[in-house]
């Protein structure tokens, strides 16, 4: 009598271990299951271009893929030109490594580095990065994160964008001398802000 393996029919849907490049192309395009296009986008063999279509629906998955670091060494010219969606879905993945922030934050489309910005964990030196930008809404993000330094909330409390110091003024961790150069602030409604939150 068989046992249970053999009862249960193959999942034919599925790309096999050794499914070629052109194989995986072909199913990526034509597939609708999500649990397919998934299984595509963590085979070792889906070609480069395709990983870059399926990050932004599979970001996980292709950051899963065990090819991908090699993909990155080979191919790293054709990852940076990822669609900004796709780059800002798989940096806003928490398990993303740090060269995946690199790309969002060398990417030409904003999307990708607010992306990086929304992250919960992020490292000074990033932080640092993203409040150096010229984008005040990254600026704005940065000031509301939890693990800024006192030496960034000290340079955002005197930026030039109110809606930077705006964001700031909302901190429950402000040190007195930023409280104080924030409740003489020149915009209205960062005092008014204050008044009401103190």
């Amino acid at each position: 009598m068989p046992g249970p393996a053999l009862l249960t029919p193959p999942n034919t849907d599925l790309p096999a271990p050794n499914a070629t490049a052109a194989e995986l192309t072909r199913l990526a395009h034509s597939a609708a299951s999500p649990r397919v296009l998934e299984a595509v986008a963590r085979h070792p063999n889906t070609p480069v271009t395709v990983l870059g279509e399926l990050a932004a629906r599979y970001p996980e998955a292709v950051l899963d893929n065990p090819a991908l670091p090699l993909l990155r060494l080979a191919h790293g010219q054709q990852i940076r030109t990822w669609p900004g969606l796709a780059v800002s879905r798989l940096a806003a993945v928490d398990a993303a490594p740090e060269w995946v922030q690199d790309l969002a934050m060398r990417h030409p489309e904003p999307q990708a580095r607010w992306a990086v910005a929304g992250r919960a964990r992020l490292s000074q030196e990033r932080l640092r990065q993203l409040a150096g930008r010229g984008e005040w809404q990254l600026r704005a993000a940065v000031a509301q994160h939890p693990d800024l330094s006192a030496e960034l909330i000290a340079q955002l409390s005197a930026d030039a964008e109110y809606s930077v110091r705006l964001a700031l003024s909302a901190r429950p961790d402000l040190l007195p001398e930023v409280l104080s150069r924030l409740r003489t602030d020149p915009h209205p409604l960062i005092r008014r802000r204050l008044q009401m939150g103190r």
